[in-house]
């Protein structure tokens, strides 16, 4: 019940900032109605136990491996510097544009929306994996079958709760979410910068 608890708090927290999955809530709720967007939530909360679970399984293999993490270190390094100049440019023409992501206007079941944009969601396997990396660190999370599930389903329903919280509040959020965004994508930009410069000088 603990480890469900911590991928609740650590999926919700994770995905409190402004993101395509919570645009999308928000703007399936103002378009669709209060049911389309619930059931978005629920399509992408699905996926989410998916992701963590593989997120988790990855993990173990790399604690099988540590020579593994010595040869990936150059690619983060790259992978950081990447994302940091595309975040800064997606700051800048956040500057520029009004803020808009494409949904249907008419939509009669969004779970298969929320499943089929939570499945193209890069970044959540990796997140979950340098999450229960860092809890396996300071032996809050034992990388164990049952302690993986019950993680994987915490971070479903934390998933859901945030997005359930932007639909609630979608009529508020709105007309600050351009500023949101270009803020949290500046500091995204830095903080990728700073892990891609750290990781560098740790290998040198």
């Amino acid at each position: 019940m603990l480890t469900l608890i911590i991928g609740l708090i650590t999926s919700y927290l994770g995905s409190i900032t402004p993101s395509m999955l919570n645009i999308t809530a928000i703007k399936l709720r103002l378009e669709n109605g209060k049911k389309n967007a619930i059931q978005f939530a629920f399509g992408v909360a699905f996926i989410v136990i998916f992701q963590a679970y593989i997120g988790l399984y990855i993990l173990t293999i790399l604690n099988q491996y540590p020579s593994i993490l010595d040869q990936l270190q150059i690619v983060i390094v790259i992978v950081f510097a990447a994302l940091s100049i595309f975040f800064y440019l997606k700051s800048r023409k956040d500057r520029q544009e009004d803020l808009a992501i494409d949904t249907p206007k008419k939509i009669k079941n969004g779970f298969l929306i929320g499943v089929s944009l939570s499945s193209i969601n890069m970044f959540a396997i990796p997140f979950f994996c340098g999450v229960g990396a860092m809890l396996n660190l300071y032996d809050w999370f034992l990388l164990e079958p049952i302690s993986m599930l019950a993680f994987s389903l915490g971070s479903s329903i934390g998933a859901f709760f945030i997005l359930y919280h932007y639909i609630l509040l979608a009529e508020k959020i709105r007309p600050r979410l351009q500023s949101y965004t270009q803020h949290f994508n500046m500091a995204l930009a830095v903080l990728t910068g700073f892990l891609a410069l750290f990781t560098f000088f740790k290998l040198l």
